[in-house]
Parts: C-alpha cells; structure tokens; sequence
C-alpha cells in the first residue's frame, strides 16, 4: 500500500505543478512583437501602396509596348494601304474615264442607221450603263433591247431624240446626233 500511496503523492504532486504551469503561461502578456490593430493598418495601407505603384508602372508598360506595336504595324501596313489606294484610284479611273479611241458607232437596221456618239456617251456615263459587267466590245441589241436603253435613258434624262426619225437616218449618210 506505501507504494500504491507513493505512486498517488507523485501523481497529485506533478498534476498540482502542471497547473501552476497552465495559470503562469496564461497570465503571461503577449509577446511584444505580436502587432497592434494600428500598426497593422498602417502595414495594410503600406502594402497597398506600394502594389498600387506597381499596377502603375505595369500599366506605362503595357502601354508604351502596346503603342510600339501600333506604331510597327502602321509601319508594315502603311506600304499596303497606299497600294490600295493607288489601285482604287486605277479602278476608278478606269470606270469613270473610260479609254474609248471610237467617236462614233454606225448601227445598220432596216429602218436606216442609227449613228450612235460612242465618246461623248462613254465620258458622260461610262461603260456600264450600256455594256453592264460584260467586257466592253461590239455589242449586239435587238430592237426592244436597244429602244430600251436608248429611249429610256433619253426619255429618263430628258436629253437627245426620242423619235424615230430622230435616230433612224434614212438620208444615204446618216446625220450624227442620237
């Protein structure tokens, strides 16, 4: 039994110093290094700072790289664009001053020529109105084809002859003028 008593003094004595040891290390302050709601607000606005200058400074980056890229491609693109250019200007002169050497087109039918102003038609309207999308050339009209175009765009334009005799010259030499 002494030894079943001894065994419980020792027991009863380290549990009594254990709890000595718990009421010391919980009455102990916290250590002085841990921060103060002040000083970590301070570190907080600190810290925000110092990111918010490098967003900053990323961004004057991002930028002068995205200008020198512009700058290069306009630089690359500038050679294509003005071959564009120079090659709608060719299209457009091409379209609106046509390159015509004939002055004129004597068109045969039975009801006597038909002396068409081929120059004088083509600068004022160009080739499409007459020739459409197809290739400029001899072009042959049947009667309602041709009294279309031509009266129409007279009657349309309140311009040149509209009649028969007007444009069909029974004369040996036809008179120009349609």
């Amino acid at each position: 039994m002494n030894r079943n008593l001894c065994i419980g003094m020792i027991m009863a004595g380290l549990i009594l110093w254990g709890c000595t040891q718990e009421e010391k290390q919980a009455e102990t302050p916290p250590p002085a290094t841990m921060p103060t709601v002040e000083q970590a607000m301070d570190k907080a606005k600190e810290t925000a700072g110092t990111v918010s200058e490098q967003v900053e400074k990323t961004a004057e980056t991002v930028a002068e790289k995205a200008e020198q890229q512009i700058a290069t491609v306009e630089k690359k693109a500038a050679p294509v664009v003005e071959k564009v250019a120079e090659t709608a200007a060719q299209v457009k002169e091409a379209v609106v001053k046509p390159t015509t050497t004939v002055e004129s087109i004597v068109i045969d039918n039975k009801n006597g020529q038909v002396i068409l102003p081929h120059k004088k038609h083509a600068e004022a309207y160009g080739c499409v109105v007459c020739h459409g999308d197809k290739k400029p050339g001899p072009h042959k009209l049947g009667k309602d084809a041709a009294h279309a175009l031509c009266q129409g765009c007279h009657k349309e334009k309140k311009a040149g002859p509209t009649g028969c005799t007007q444009c069909h010259q029974k004369k040996a030499k036809a008179l120009e003028g349609c």
